[in-house]
């Protein structure tokens, strides 16, 4: 059955995050992400080239042609005519994704701070449930651990999301914090936090209007006393000495990751 995707035409900032993603998947897929990287060239015939080599270099120049084509019209052709009209004078896969990028992509200092800035003062949207909220704040994090990868050789571990996410809860959420909290380490990911999450979302009380807002708080609290071991089995929660020490553990690696940053800012 014959492959077909769907991208969306880059039109601009707007979108360029999400055009990048979907097109170096379909040029994965057609195993032809090598030419924008530049890990693949075009082959060169050396002037003192037997005949024989100059049949095998005639054969690898014909296919490179033919995969970067096929990679230019992937690129061309999910673009909006302002973007096609911008690499017109492009004669390259390459060429071409180096025009987009020089246009669209931040420089990385700046894309760095501006993706920390934006992952670090994320709020919940009122109208969001746990799990879009959740997958927005992942969304982020990748996009500032694929940063972090390119310019500094590191990543942020994925306890730094949960934490975040545990950070920008409403109020509704606040007793399951310290439940989660002593949850060992070594147990914890963003699938079970979510699930967690989304099974106490849907025990809690509906949304209160402003005139119910004590009345719902109040609810609210007994219901976490009656339903408080639906969410975790408080004889295995443990002391408050090893979540100091996971916090401190958490805080430490940050530090290391920022501090790779600085170092490659300063050297760069």
């Amino acid at each position: 059955m014959e492959f077909r995707a769907d991208v969306d035409n880059l039109v601009g900032a707007s979108n360029w995050s999400k055009w990048k993603r979907q097109v170096e998947l379909l040029l994965r897929h057609h195993d032809v992400h090598e030419l924008i990287s530049g890990d693949r060239v075009c082959p060169v015939l050396a002037e003192d080239a037997t005949p024989e080599v100059t049949v095998l270099y005639e054969k690898s120049r014909k296919s490179f042609m033919k995969d970067d084509s096929l990679a230019q019209l992937v690129l061309v052709g999910s673009m909006d005519d302002a973007n096609v009209e911008l690499t017109v004078t492009c004669d390259s896969t390459k060429s071409i994704w180096e025009k987009l990028l020089s246009v669209h992509e931040q420089n990385s200092g700046q894309r760095l701070d501006r993706l920390m800035e934006h992952f670090f003062r994320s709020e919940k949207d009122g109208d969001d449930d746990v799990v879009t909220h959740i997958a927005k704040l992942q969304k982020n994090f990748s996009e500032l651990n694929d940063e972090l990868k390119r310019v500094a050789k590191t990543t942020l571990p994925e306890l730094l999301l949960m934490s975040r996410t545990m950070s920008t809860l409403p109020s509704e959420f606040f007793e399951f914090k310290s439940v989660w909290e002593s949850i060992p380490i070594e147990e914890r990911s963003v699938n079970k936090l979510t699930e967690r999450l989304r099974l106490i979302e849907m025990r809690l009380p509906s949304k209160p209007d402003s005139t119910a807002l004590i009345a719902t708080k109040k609810k609210a609290s007994k219901w976490w006393k009656e339903n408080a071991l639906l969410v975790e089995n408080q004889a295995t929660l443990q002391k408050t000495a090893g979540r100091r020490t996971g916090n401190r553990r958490l805080r430490v690696m940050l530090s290391s990751a920022l501090w790779k940053v600085s170092q490659k800012k300063n050297n760069g």
